[in-house]
């Protein structure tokens, strides 16, 4: 799943930044009626698709056939893989929004998604970390998709002790309406220059 979250951030970020980089932003947003919600889900929804089907895969060969302990069920843990890839791709939106230069853009989803390796638990418990780094963990999808592994598939928890993690699965998908107007104002006006 952190290799996914990364290639979910490189993917979502190199597609909207090569618009502004080929001058084609314009054409991309005419052809979503001028309204950046409906470009960017034309543009977006085709990566949900495969990243979800990658992410499906991935959970039927980790508890289908490699037998990895899955005491909720299945629906727990497809849920909270696709709302990690969705997570994701508002994030990445997020990043060429607040660095909408192609270099930038890839620059700041690399480096954030090669971060989330250490900082959400992956290679050292976030308990045992710095207050702040704690706190911090928060800002990454893949730490609430770990927990939710945790309490789902590993202890088999009642749902009730996951609600909050889904919920900040979800609440990600706020930060591309954050950007909007600077993403917006980017694919209008930016002139790319190598």
């Amino acid at each position: 799943p952190g290799v996914l979250q990364l290639m979910i951030f490189l993917v979502t970020v190199m597609s909207i930044g090569s618009e502004i980089k080929y001058s084609t932003a314009r054409e991309w947003l005419a052809m979503g009626g001028n309204s950046l919600t409906v470009s960017l889900i034309g543009k977006i929804l085709p990566y949900t698709v495969i990243f979800t089907t990658v992410a499906f895969l991935y959970a039927a060969a980790l508890y289908g056939f490699n037998s990895f302990p899955l005491n909720s069920g299945w629906l727990p843990m497809l849920s909270a893989l696709f709302l990690l890839v969705i997570a994701s791709q508002a994030v990445g939106i997020f990043m060429i929004g607040v660095l909408p230069t192609f270099r930038l853009g890839l620059s700041f989803a690399c480096l954030f998604g090669m971060i989330a390796f250490s900082i959400v638990g992956f290679s050292f418990p976030v308990l045992g970390m710095d207050p702040t780094l704690q706190a911090l963990s928060d800002l990454f999808p893949l730490r609430h998709y770990f927990l939710i592994y945790v309490d789902q598939a590993l202890n088999g928890r009642p749902f009730f002790y996951s609600w909050t993690e889904y919920a900040w699965l979800t609440g990600f998908l706020v930060l591309p309406f954050l950007i909007g107007k600077n993403l917006k104002n980017a694919l209008l006006y930016f002139k790319y220059i190598p």
